[in-house]
């Protein structure tokens, strides 16, 4: 209670602050993925876009070459839509503001930064949430390998319409990125049930030929690009080659911006050569009339909500803070990713069997039914029927990595088989002592105190662990109690009323007689 307070007022302090930039995730000096949680609340949770379906626009690639510009112009424009206005790229002399961006040789942003508002454009009656992400690190040549494929599988998850930001050409590093990039999209989709690769944009910055940029001149360029790596016959490719054919991608040749506007702190319209701005001014244009062409699907093409993404990014992270992975390939996040899912598949499984075990609202008389000593040898049953199932499933691994696993899927397994048989003990004493206290007060009348006890103390004697004596001795001064108080009130009424036959005179001496 005290955590949705918290969040509802953090909620409500975030819509009074204006939107800026904010550092969605990030690698610590430990190589570990850590999330602002407070992000994902503010940005893909909060009440008031988690049921909107979303569009995610996410630029990748290498540090200073222009993807917090481009980024910034691209959020001008969606300004424009969002208030049902053309698309602009704002006034000649604007300063560039948004995500911070700087010309120099220094990163600015490290990790993945994201607006904090998202835009909401609305059409026919249907909202979408348009998100804009800036990453770093993810393309660093010099960088940790292991962050690198974090973060880009991080980026892959996240984006509908992923920018890969590259300088002058496709050369050798690029396309060895592109094919991580792609690997990772396709595993870590199908890990998560998302669609792995929806829009790809190669965006070529600075190209050689000045008089030959745009859409088609690089359609005309990767097209030769790939017939360069069908002519290599090259398994390692294989994967760019075919997305570089796909209809999900496309491209853009951009010309040098001029050296005014490199030299200029302020970013403006105006400081940026004609060419480079018209090509500028027609990209973002072309980004922002098929827009609604990107929304985020799963992988059976449906629309899925800000919501979904925010729980599906929590869950990605979680799964990497689970302990210290260290991943040398995809291949090997792939193989994380089935485990942690089939880890939680199992644990599943296992919860369900516990739940129909004791129901919320099961009967006394039901959970009476089963003594814990019986419950303890069913649950271990099952723990090692789920145990055995989870090693069959890890066939794929080396011993250690095996035994590692099961190491953890043992503890648990246990852990929910104590905690389960400990409340399971608690619920049986307490249904015992409230029989005895329903038969001994409103069954047996007068006798019920004793007849009351007794059952209580019986149902308890059967179960040999510690504390039944003492939970009986309980049991039988509850049930005899509440017999005595009822009992007396009958006797009043027996004394006052005429015995009709003989019978009922036996029937009562008789019950005394028990009683005494």
């Amino acid at each position: 209670m005290v955590t949705k307070v918290q969040l509802a007022v953090k909620e409500e302090q975030s819509r009074q602050i204006p939107p800026s930039a904010l550092q969605l995730a990030y690698t610590d000096r430990d190589g570990r993925l850590q999330l602002d949680e407070s992000v994902v609340q503010r940005c893909f949770l909060d009440a008031e876009v988690s049921e909107y379906s979303l569009c995610l626009i996410c630029v990748i690639g290498e540090t200073r070459r222009g993807k917090s510009t481009l980024l910034n112009y691209i959020m001008r424009a969606l300004h424009c839509l969002e208030r049902h206005q053309p698309v602009s790229l704002g006034q000649d002399e604007e300063p560039l503001s948004g995500f911070e961006w700087r010309n120099d040789t220094d990163g600015v942003t490290k990790g993945i930064w994201i607006w904090s508002k998202p835009f909401i454009l609305e059409r026919n009656e249907e909202k979408m949430a348009v998100y804009v992400l800036d990453t770093e690190g993810s393309l660093d040549i010099e960088g940790d390998p292991e962050t690198c494929l974090k973060l880009s599988a991080l980026s892959m998850l996240l984006s509908s319409y992923l920018i890969f930001n590259v300088n002058a050409c496709l050369k050798t590093t690029e396309l060895d990125y592109l094919g991580m990039y792609l690997h990772v999209s396709e595993l870590t989709g199908e890990s998560f049930s998302l669609q792995h690769l929806q829009h790809l944009d190669v965006l070529v910055r600075d190209w050689q030929d000045p008089d030959n940029c745009g859409r088609e001149a690089a359609r005309t360029y990767l097209q030769k690009k790939s017939e360069k790596l069908r002519e290599q016959k090259s398994s390692e490719y294989q994967r760019v080659l075919d997305t570089l054919r796909s209809s999900s991608v496309s491209g853009f040749l951009f010309p040098h911006p001029g050296k005014r506007f490199l030299r200029a702190s302020q970013g403006t319209l105006s400081d940026m050569d004609e060419d480079f701005r018209n090509h500028l001014t027609r990209y973002i244009s072309e980004l922002m009339a098929g827009i609604w062409f990107h929304q985020k699907t799963d992988t059976s093409g449906e629309k899925i909500t800000s919501g979904h993404v925010g729980r599906v990014l929590k869950e990605f992270v979680i799964m990497l803070q689970k302990r210290s992975f260290c991943f040398t390939s995809p291949l090997q996040m792939f193989y994380e990713f089935e485990n942690w899912k089939h880890m939680n598949s199992v644990l599943e499984s296992f919860q369900d069997f516990l739940d129909q075990q004791l129901p919320a609202n099961a009967s006394p008389f039901r959970v009476l039914w089963v003594t814990p000593s019986e419950m303890m040898t069913r649950v271990s049953e099952q723990t090692d029927v789920h145990l055995d199932k989870y090693e069959g499933i890890l066939s794929r691994y080396n011993t250690a990595k095996k035994e590692m696993h099961m190491e953890e899927m043992k503890s648990q397994l246990k852990e929910k088989q104590e905690s389960f048989c400990a409340e399971y003990s608690k619920r049986f004493t307490k249904c015992a002592v409230g029989i005895g206290c329903v038969v001994g007060g409103g069954v047996l009348s007068l006798a019920g105190g004793a007849i009351g006890a007794a059952v209580a103390e019986t149902v308890l004697a059967v179960e040999a662990f510690g504390g039944a004596i003492a939970l009986g001795a309980i049991g039988t001064g509850v049930g005899a109690g509440v017999g005595h108080v009822i009992g007396n009130v009958e006797k009043e009424k027996v004394t006052k009323a005429e015995r009709s036959t003989e019978t009922s005179k036996e029937d009562t001496h008789h019950l005394v007689d028990k009683k005494d």
